[in-house]
């Protein structure tokens, strides 16, 4: 916060909460009520404790009040194998979606302000009533405190310009990513904002690195 000032976005992870078909669940619903009438029976794997995939379950827990096991990884690579061997049932990241592509897994919902492209039918979860329980991922650059805000501006002019542009629009989707623009000003008050929201979740789910 005070060590570092905002240049510009990179990259916002589009993912989704994503489940084994053996559970028999097809909808975010059905698998909320799944996940009331069997307490503790679906595992979800994470990259490991504390991370943003890990908060998206808790934050999720919280807001439907279901009891989902975690199972931390020391990454989603590992999680992934996981749920494609079906040891644990759901994950929410970027790296199961081809997999949706597929059909080897189940996209619940777009965990994501916006629908997805390649998954036009799949609702967010802000349509489906649960958009408190949206955890970002989002990539920026950020420079030393103190640097000429000339120098800022002309970056962050730089970087929403190639943003925009239909090639890096169409690289970024490709991996799941969306860019969007955000002022150096904006910029700090979503991390301001983030930083508050997930404090809130880890005092309130007692989240501890072990």
């Amino acid at each position: 916060m005070k060590n570092f000032t905002p240049v510009g976005r990179v990259g916002d992870l589009i993912s989704g909460f994503v489940i084994h078909p053996a559970v028999g669940v097809k909808t975010f619903k059905e698998m909320v009520d799944y996940a009331k009438a069997n307490p503790g029976k679906l595992a979800y794997g994470s990259a490991g404790l504390g991370t943003a995939s890990h908060l998206r379950l808790e934050m999720l827990k919280v807001k439907a009040g279901i009891d989902i096991l975690h199972v931390p990884y020391r990454g989603n690579a590992d999680a992934l194998n996981d749920i494609l061997a079906n040891n644990v049932q759901m994950m929410n990241e970027i790296n199961p979606m081809p997999h949706v592509k597929a059909g080897k897994l189940i996209l619940l919902d777009i965990s994501y302000p916006e629908r997805h492209p390649d998954f036009p039918g799949v609702p967010t979860l802000f349509e489906l009533g649960y958009g408190e329980a949206y955890v970002p991922s989002w990539y920026s650059i950020w420079a030393p405190a103190g640097t000429p805000r000339g120098i800022i501006d002309k970056l962050n002019v730089k970087m929403v310009e190639i943003a925009k542009t239909p090639e890096m629009k169409a690289r970024l989707l490709a991996i799941n990513v969306a860019c969007p623009v955000q002022t150096p000003e904006e910029m700090s008050r979503q991390l301001v904002e983030d930083t508050k929201r997930n404090a809130d979740l880890i005092r309130l789910t007692n989240i501890k690195i072990e």
